[in-house]
Parts: structure tokens; sequence; C-alpha cells
């Protein structure tokens, strides 16, 4: 389905604007696994309009025994973590650059990546590591990273019919946190954000708490209940569904709500055949 989908994507976009093909692991399989293999992939495509688009790129925090690979080196002074770097960088030049630092030269074939004057800044900072043989690294510290930057395998979303998650209990929900760095990376504050099949709202609920405008357009009156749990109501822990009962996901009077509504006004509009059904709703 999903190669088909990609197939007029490219047609309206054009492949050249296909930025990621994005794989997100489920947490259960949707499909009987007797004969074949176990279902749990869902795919996103990632495209622009253009060669200039919007994009801060998400960044996963650091897992506390990969950054102790990664930084391995501990400051005397401070107690911070640090890795150390060349202060080098292949090609040579003959600016600043390609001078003389502290009676060196670059290695044959490379220039310093700073200029003397900014190494001599580094070292007075402490931010210079010396080897024994006196080659000098530069230090960078853990907690000048702002993590990981995040690729196109994601296995850390779960769903959002997991128990211990809220939901508006609407069966084909999102993972909120999911939605919510798609909608930070890919837009500005007051952008608009656009969901063609709004579902629960996932989407609109991010986009509104990110400061974004929105427009959710859905044909489901299950769909429209859900969002106005979601924005006016509130939502509730997922639970164990089948030991416990679960408040009425039709009944926007939600009691024992864990989660206040991050949209305090919004506007609804339908034609003419789903009016009166979208008045008795609301």
């Amino acid at each position: 389905m999903i190669f088909a989908a990609k197939i007029l994507m490219d047609e309206i976009f054009g492949p050249q604007n296909c930025r990621a093909f994005i794989t997100h692991k489920k947490c259960s399989t949707k499909n009987s696994t007797r004969k074949s293999y176990g279902d749990i992939a869902d795919y996103l495509l990632f495209y622009s309009k253009g060669s200039s688009y919007t994009w801060q790129r998400p960044m996963v925090p650091w897992e506390e025994e990969q950054a102790k690979r990664e930084y391995p080196c501990i400051d005397p002074v401070s107690g911070r973590r640090y890795k150390k770097v060349p202060i080098h960088a292949p090609s040579v030049r003959n600016g600043e650059t390609g001078k003389p630092w502290r009676g060196m030269m670059p290695p044959q074939g490379k220039h310093w990546q700073y200029s003397p004057a900014t190494l001599d800044e580094l070292d007075a900072k402490g931010e210079i590591y010396w080897s024994p043989n006196g080659n000098p690294r530069r230090k960078v510290f853990l907690d000048q990273s702002a993590g990981v930057p995040r690729q196109n395998i994601w296995l850390d979303f779960r769903d959002s019919t997991n128990q211990n998650l809220l939901t508006t209990g609407y069966p084909t929900e999102k993972n909120y946190d999911m939605l919510k760095m798609i909608v930070e990376a890919s837009s500005a504050p007051n952008d608009i954000v656009l969901d063609c099949f709004a579902g629960s709202g996932t989407t609109l609920g991010a986009a509104s708490e990110l400061g974004r405008k929105w427009i959710g357009i859905d044909n489901s009156i299950e769909s429209i209940k859900s969002i106005f749990k979601r924005l006016h109501g509130g939502m509730d822990v997922y639970g164990d569904y089948v030991r416990k009962p679960q408040a009425d996901s039709s009944n926007p009077s939600i009691v024992g709500k864990t989660q206040k509504p991050h949209c305090p006004a919004f506007t609804f509009w339908s034609d003419h055949e789903h009016q009166q059904m979208l008045q008795q709703t609301l």
C-alpha cells in the first residue's frame, strides 16, 4: 500500500522532493503470522514542495551507556564528560588557519579548524587536551550536545492503545509525541498545519500546543467526537479495556480526565448534509 502511495506522491511533488521514507515500529502485529512475517511496520513519507522548506532537525537524547561510549573522558577540573576530536581539517589554506600555532604547523595537507587566536582562547578555557607527546586535540563536552540526530527508523514511539498512555479511545489513534515531533520539525509558530484525515485529532492537538494554526478534515462522526473530546474535554489513560470498564468515548463529558485540553477555542464547519448530526453530537 505504501509503495503505491509513494508513486502517487512522486507524481504530485516530484521524486526529487521525497526527503525521507520512515519506518515506525508498531507495538503489535496487525495480521496473521502463521504463513508470513509479522507486520509491525508503519511508514511515513516526508515530502517537501521544493528545495526550500522548514526544517528543525529532531534530536534523540543520549542514552547513558551510549553517552559513556561516545564521550569516554572526564575533565579533572570540572568533572564534565567529553570526547577528544582533531583541531585540523583536510586541505591546505593560506589564511590564518594555515599559519603556525604554538610553534606548530598543521599536519601536511591540512589546516587548523580555527585561527591561532581562537585556539589560544580555547586553550585558556581548558578546552584543548594536550597528549603526553604534545599533540593538541579539542574537548567536545557531552553537556553541549542536544543529542543524536533522529534517523529514519523509529522504534521508540508506542501505540496510543498502550494502556499507560493518554488517549481519546479512537481505534487508530497515533502516538502524540511522535506527531508533535513531526509538527515541530516541519513547521514554525503561526504556520498552518493541515490534516486531511484528522481521526482523533492527535495532529491538531500537537499543532495547538506548539502554537500552530490548524485545519482538520474528517467525514466520520466518531472522529468528530474524538476531536471534540481531545480539544475540549481532555483525555484519559487508555487502561485495560479487557478487565475494567472505561468512560464512554462517545460522551464529551468525561469523568476522571487526566489531561487538560491544549486548545481553548476552535470552530467546526460542516456541509449541509452533516450539520444536524454535528449539532446533535456537540
